[in-house]
């Protein structure tokens, strides 16, 4: 099951590659994406159709910084409710850790693990269960946001002690010391930010308290339904599973036991890679194949069972699953 990107996220990108000068309209036609699905708010896209936005975007710009140019023109807000969040943080420790926490919102593969030391912080970004998604450019343009939005309302802007990359090192590295304001370093262990503890403790001016409070919950609200919103695959194997021991499932009769409209169960099982009819075949598959194992349920039986109103669906049906007949499927297990 893939991973995806909340379409905020792409907006984001989208802004600020018009804001650069880029014909938006071409990037999503070249990445292949309907720009119908970036007006959802809750929408979802596929890491992969994510990544293809980013190549996009650089091919069309020929920027090859572009992901430090894009986020330092994106003005604050385009990140909705983290962004309020890192604005309302009594400490800048406070802010970087909400977005830590909360950053799965965004994109559920990539994580942003920090860790507190005695006399410095790291905060990293990593994607453990598929690495490959870390590209240069998008661990710029991550560490790069985290960076200059936990600045925004502070007196005096934060230092950083360092960053690292593990990618190889460009040709120039004058924009990246020009945006982080510090030594970067190439060819690391980590893609990190370091700062002193001394910075992590620091005080933000401007923090509303009760607001800050009013954000980190629905934050979590949503954090908490995107993790229900992960098992949707199995709800819905588990929903087809039981409906088929008593008639045929359908996409309406499933989304209703799941208390949700069928557009908005196909939209959810579309986030995480899936399709209802690919789902409902594959259980119809096992069920055929765990059937036909027992010797004394006939074939046209098993039909039935499974919703086919005629004998000659199922075995076309059964043929495209495993390339085999019912039959020849029985007489191979019966072999066995």
């Amino acid at each position: 099951m893939g991973g995806s990107v909340l379409s905020v996220s792409s907006r984001a990108l989208l802004s600020a590659c018009a804001r650069l000068g880029l014909d938006t309209h071409q990037i999503l036609a070249t990445a292949g994406v309907d720009p119908a699905f970036m007006s959802d708010p809750d929408s979802r896209v596929p890491i992969e159709q994510f990544g293809k936005l980013w190549r996009a975007a650089y091919e069309l710009s020929n920027d090859p910084n572009l992901s430090l140019h894009a986020i330092e023109v994106l003005p604050f807000g385009a990140y909705r409710v983290i962004d309020f969040i890192i604005w309302n943080a009594p400490t800048v420790g406070d802010g970087l850790a909400k977005v830590s926490d909360y950053f799965p919102l965004i994109n559920n593969v990539v994580r942003l693990p920090f860790l507190v030391g005695e006399r410095f912080v790291t905060f990293a970004v990593e994607a453990p269960t598929d690495p490959a998604v870390i590209t240069r450019p998008y661990a710029e343009y991550v560490l790069a946001a985290v960076f200059l939005r936990t600045r925004f309302n502070m007196p005096e802007p934060y230092p950083l002690a360092r960053v690292e990359f593990t990618q190889p090192r460009p040709a120039s590295v004058r924009e990246h010391e020009r945006i982080f304001g510090c030594p970067v370093v190439f060819g690391a262990d980590a893609c990190q930010m370091v700062i002193t503890r001394e910075v992590w403790d620091s005080l933000k001016t401007g923090a509303d308290l009760t607001l800050f409070s009013v954000l980190v919950g629905h934050a979590t609200t949503l954090l908490d339904q995107q993790r229900t919103d992960t098992t949707i695959v199995g709800r819905v194997r588990e929903t087809i599973g039981a409906e088929l021991h008593v008639g045929n499932p359908r996409l309406e009769s499933v989304a209703k036991q799941l208390a949700m409209s069928p557009r908005t169960l196909q939209r959810r099982l579309g986030e995480h890679g899936a399709i209802f009819n690919e789902v409902l075949d594959a259980m119809r598959c096992g069920a055929a194949k765990s059937h036909l194992a027992q010797r004394d349920i006939a074939a046209t039986e098993v039909a039935y069972l499974l919703g086919f109103a005629e004998q000659s669906s199922f075995n076309r049906a059964f043929k495209r699953w495993t390339g085999q007949t019912p039959g020849e499927f029985r007489r191979e297990n019966s072999a066995a």
